[in-house]
């Protein structure tokens, strides 16, 4: 059972079905009816967030949602990739959030006076496979977690997902942020063709709706392998005005070729 935050929406298809009988189940949602409500602290992920990048509070309340799924890892995470740097403040957020990790990005402009033991950064084009086929040879795979917080474009986010899923470890996650540039009525200039065909948001939906994940950026091989080891997909839509959406997998446990 996934948990919602306040003005959030969780959309998924998860490989897990629920066990327990219908009765502990009723029994459980009455006793939360009966309890007082209470509020939730804001949380560290938000809090190191601060203003520094747009996923904490001032824009897009993703880091409320990533809290949720990351807490119970931040003391055995070891690896974060993150796509996009801009001035460096999500790196930086990842690091002091994850104490052991050393956190890796990429951008098309250098960024090297952000580096130190613990950050570490890379010239790519995300849609580029060779770039990161680089990058890959040159800090290797095995990411905890790897988000994509890039330049949004539908080609973009799908062929880095196809070329980067199999660099997620086992068990591990990886996130698209702002899916809501799949939306051309609200954000334009991302790729988005007449009908959505082959926006990012579609791809999620029909895999939640079907389990195969299907898209013309992404090879034959690559798409079968992201379909095979995704364990489970959240597609979350946060009701504001930027209508922030992101989509959460994370990789099955053992994975498949």
């Amino acid at each position: 059972m996934t948990k919602k935050t306040p003005g959030t929406t969780f959309k998924g298809l998860g490989r897990r079905r629920l066990a327990l009988p219908i009765w502990i189940i009723v029994l459980l949602f009455s006793w939360q009816g009966c309890r007082r409500p209470q509020h939730r602290a804001v949380d560290e992920l938000t809090r190191l967030a601060g203003v520094k990048t747009d996923k904490g509070v001032t824009v897009h309340h993703y880091t409320e949602i990533y809290d949720l799924f990351f807490s119970r890892l931040r003391n055995s995470v070891t690896k974060v990739f993150e796509i996009g740097i801009a001035g460096g403040g999500s790196l930086e957020m990842w690091r002091d959030y994850f104490p052991k990790a050393t956190i890796y990005g990429i951008d098309i402009v250098p960024k090297t006076e952000l580096e130190s033991r613990r950050l570490k950064t890379f010239v790519a084009d995300q849609a580029d496979r060779r770039q990161l086929a680089a990058f890959i040879d040159k800090f290797g795979g095995t990411f905890d977690i790897i988000i994509d917080d890039g330049g949004h474009s539908m080609e973009q986010q799908q062929i880095s997902l196809g070329y980067l899923f199999k660099y997620v470890k086992p068990g591990g996650y990886y996130v698209i942020e702002d899916v809501h540039t799949s939306l051309p009525h609200i954000w334009s200039g991302f790729g988005v063709e007449p009908g959505g065909a082959n926006s990012t948001l579609t791809m999620i939906e029909n895999f939640i709706a079907d389990g195969r994940l299907e898209s013309r950026y992404l090879s034959p091989s690559e798409a079968r392998y992201v379909t095979r080891n995704i364990e489970f997909c959240n597609l979350v839509e946060r009701n504001n005005r930027y209508h922030s959406m992101a989509c959460i997998l994370k990789k099955r446990a053992t994975a498949k070729r």
